[in-house]
């Protein structure tokens, strides 16, 4: 039994005709009459009877009918998300992610992938580095999100990422009054100096930085640091993705100063080595993704 006879049963029903069945379906008589037959062998009987000019469904057929359409339909469905599934229209997207590389950017690219394909199914999963990389192995995401530098000899990044830090704090802040700032200034009037482990450069500036102070400090997540600041406390060293658009309406100030090094999170996109074939959802959002790091990383 195969689609092409149960295609010519249904419209041999609706034209009530073998040959405007034929007709409707581009193949000669013979043929749609060899299809019936073979059909009858596969389901045992007769599923036609003809009266005059008239043809009538058997008690076979009238028991038939309803399981073959049902079957026209699914076949139907199912080559028809299997051509959008191809096209990029339909699937599942899923992803790992540090809870820290989940904001900015790769929140714009979720908003511009969903606008552009809203039947696909997204999935974002968040966990530490050994999470991501085991979501990986056992094939429950597609791609995952590390901060770099990052070696395995089975992971394989398939894209580098290099964010700026800024220095921040809120515009209510004693320092943001300041045109000109020392590094000593930022450490003894921060109130407190809040101390993110974005890298193991930072965590050794850190270090060096504090060992002989009695300055306050106090080490959070990247996101406590954030909403600390953002109701008036401290100063810290954030991604630019995180404080950009802060920055840019006034809520938080960048402090300049001359004496703090150039910083960078550096963060990896990466996939299992072994599967270097994604399906069309994925490549499509990497490419959204790429666009939308170009406008703020060194990639």
């Amino acid at each position: 039994m195969d689609l092409h006879q149960l295609q010519a049963f249904d419209q041999i029903v609706l034209q009530n005709s073998f040959s405007k069945a034929a007709r409707k379906l581009g193949i000669s008589q013979p043929t749609i009459s060899f299809r019936m037959r073979a059909l009858e062998q596969e389901v045992g009987g007769e599923l036609f009877l003809r009266r005059g000019s008239r043809l009538y469904l058997t008690e076979l057929g009238e028991a038939f009918l309803p399981y073959a359409q049902t079957a026209l339909r699914a076949m139907t469905t199912g080559v028809d998300v299997t051509r959008r599934t191809l096209r990029g229209e339909k699937g599942q997207l899923k992803i790992a992610t540090l809870p820290s590389l989940a904001t900015g950017f790769f929140s714009t690219t979720l908003a511009r992938f969903h606008r552009h394909y809203p039947q696909i199914e997204v999935a974002i999963h968040t966990g530490h580095t050994r999470e991501v990389v085991e979501m990986l192995y056992e094939h429950d995401v597609h791609l995952g999100f590390v901060v770099g530098p990052f070696f395995h000899p089975d992971i394989e990044p398939l894209l580098l990422m290099k964010e700026p830090l800024m220095l921040v704090t809120h515009p209510n802040h004693s320092l943001a009054q300041k045109v000109s700032l020392t590094l000593s200034d930022v450490v003894s009037q921060g109130h407190p100096f809040f101390l993110v482990d974005w890298s193991l450069e930072v965590k050794q500036w850190h270090s060096n930085l504090l060992a002989s102070s009695l300055a306050e400090r106090l080490e959070v997540p990247p996101q406590t640091a954030y909403d600390l600041i953002m109701h008036g406390e401290g100063v810290a060293l954030l991604t630019q993705t995180m404080v950009n658009q802060d920055v840019k309406t006034g809520r938080l100030v960048e402090l300049r100063c001359e004496e703090i090094p150039d910083f960078f999170r550096e963060s990896q996109l990466v996939h299992r080595r072994a599967d270097p074939s994604h399906p069309t959802v994925v490549r499509e959002w990497f490419r959204f993704f790429r666009e939308e790091a170009r406008h703020y990383l060194s990639l």
